[in-house]
């Protein structure tokens, strides 16, 4: 077993747009890259229920809940803030109504390791809730300027694909003939990309 690390960081934010989702497979629209992101909090919880029978426990089953993750941002822009709630911008104006409507999206990010190494985590196919972020706090009138984030969060569901909500990879456990750079470009750029190799 390795020695556990520390996580130092965390970057490279993007999103795909599911266009379809089906046994057959599951297709999502290009990657879009979100900068500014300050800390990405799994939502995860779950336990363990306990069946009595025969004066005693019987069967014991896990299960995992509220798959997801909260996100906080420099900011939300609000192509971003239209995109994820399924609104439409005129003439660059966001309106939002009783017509939001859920949009589904996969995501993509890295984790620093304190090493150095990386932890590239994708979830499938989700959606987005939100904390308004058009609140704002006066600048004071001295000293340092207290800056503020926006926070958005993400629930997962099962692909109809597959079944799956999320999955993880270190960098060390890449196979021996892919190069981290020739993986990062593609677990940025496709959903739906499988490390292959020796």
């Amino acid at each position: 077993m390795k020695k556990p690390l520390p996580t130092i960081g965390v970057d490279k934010y993007t999103f795909f747009k599911v266009t379809s989702d089906t046994e057959e497979g599951t297709e999502y629209d290009s990657a879009v890259s979100l900068p500014g992101t300050v800390e990405i909090s799994p939502t995860d919880a779950g336990g363990t229920d306990v069946f009595d029978a025969d004066n005693g426990a019987y069967e014991t089953t896990s299960y995992i809940e509220s798959i997801g993750h909260e996100i906080t941002n420099a900011d939300i822009p609000p192509e971003v803030d239209a995109a994820w709630r399924g609104l439409t911008m005129k003439n660059g104006v966001v309106e939002v109504g009783d017509s939001v409507s859920t949009v589904y999206f996969g995501v993509a990010w890295r984790i620093l390791k304190s090493d150095g190494t990386y932890r590239y985590v994708r979830y499938y196919k989700g959606s987005y809730s939100f904390a308004s972020n058009t609140g704002g706090k006066t600048r004071p009138s001295s000293g340092s300027i207290e800056r503020q984030t926006a926070t958005a969060t993400y629930t997962a569901v099962k692909r109809s694909f597959d079944d799956n909500y999320y999955a993880y990879i270190d960098e060390t456990d890449l196979p021996k003939s892919i190069q981290r750079d020739t993986f990062e470009t593609e677990w940025f750029s496709d959903m739906n990309y499988y490390p292959e190799g020796e």
